[in-house]
């Protein structure tokens, strides 16, 4: 009874923190993040610039997927809500795990991250679900 009742003041929190802001970060350009290239002798002349992976920016597949279900409920890209941040996800698990994290995806499950379950899916395909997997592996 207890754990239900903690369940429901979790996803009520959950449900609340999905009015906030949808604001995109203060960065010059949203995509990129500017960083000098390494074993320049002129860190200011040569500037690389690597893509930020986000839901917002992303046009991949299992990005849409998610943003289509309800995993920002539970979950953020770089910070903890109910479940753990993506970038957390994609830093525990490698590539050998998309079929076992799709599996849990679809039935649910707890114990891994903590003592809230992650509710099941059984409307996704094993395939959307490892296309979101994979989209969620590239957000380190």
């Amino acid at each position: 009874m207890l754990r239900k009742a903690l369940f429901l003041i979790a996803l009520s929190i959950a449900i609340i923190s999905c009015g906030g802001s949808m604001a995109p970060q203060n960065v010059t350009d949203s995509t990129k993040s500017a960083s000098p290239k390494l074993g320049s002798d002129n860190a200011d002349s040569a500037v690389s610039y690597s893509p930020v992976v986000t839901l917002a920016t992303s046009s991949d597949k299992g990005a849409l997927l998610i943003i289509q279900n309800d995993c920002r409920n539970c979950h953020r890209e770089r910070e903890k809500l109910i479940g753990p941040a993506f970038s957390s996800i994609a830093v525990k698990y490698t590539d050998k795990d998309i079929d076992q994290l799709a599996t849990k995806v679809i039935k649910g499950g707890s114990g891994i991250w903590g003592d809230i379950s992650m509710a099941p899916h059984p409307s996704l395909t094993k395939e959307d679900a490892k296309k979101m997997i994979a989209f969620i592996f590239e957000i380190k």
